[in-house]
């Protein structure tokens, strides 16, 4: 992110120049996508593609080149896991961008007097993505985040309150599903390895 530079959101695909949409919310459904299996990986690609091309209809693009450019938007314009900037020598998160989203709306509001459902379709994900990460200890996520992060200490016979509050407190915010991280990467290659053509031998 510069601020000197405008976010030139479009894609060069052969004779089309195709603008998309990269709302925070957009991105963040698109997360919830990949990983929901009620949806083919078919039914995810023609999803998808509508979701961030603007215009899409206007399009008459095969089934595989849509998967192109759905491919091209994630691997060249989002940074979706920042959620795995966060996690511990387990490689379990911190936090997650849905199951938070209570604390991050309300954080957002304290900090910034931003009210994200007000900001859907309008606010940029790498603009969200650096407000999130300029929020300051005082809201609600960070807060949250932290005592996550703390190490429960070593018992000892001054620190029985301190551990049993922290124990209780960990309990209160634990995420669910806490098992190793899977990266939005892995999903999308995943994603992309069922339309590769089958080898034969």
């Amino acid at each position: 992110m510069k601020l000197t530079d405008r976010f030139k959101d479009s894609i060069q695909y052969g004779d089309h120049e195709i603008y998309i949409n990269l709302a925070f919310d957009i991105v963040l459904r698109s997360n919830e996508l990949i990983g929901d299996n009620t949806f083919s990986p078919y039914e995810k690609i023609e999803i998808l593609f509508d979701m961030f091309v603007i215009d899409s209809e206007s399009y008459d693009f095969s089934f595989f080149e849509k998967n192109e450019i759905v491919q091209s938007i994630f691997r060249d314009f989002l940074e979706l896991d920042t959620e795995t900037k966060n996690i511990d020598s387990d490689g379990k998160k911190y936090f997650d961008l849905e199951q938070d989203a209570e604390y991050i709306y309300a954080s957002f509001l304290q900090d910034y007097n931003i009210d994200l459902f007000e900001m859907q379709g309008v606010l940029h994900w790498n603009k969200f993505l650096a407000l999130l990460g300029g929020l300051s200890e005082k809201t609600k996520f960070v807060e949250v985040v932290n005592i996550r992060q703390q190490k429960v200490p070593q018992p000892t016979k001054y620190n029985k309150e301190e551990r049993e509050s922290l124990i209780k407190l960990k309990r209160i915010y634990a995420l669910k599903d806490t098992q190793t991280v899977e990266s939005i990467e892995s999903r999308l290659d995943a994603l992309a390895m069922a339309f590769k053509p089958k080898k034969r031998g």
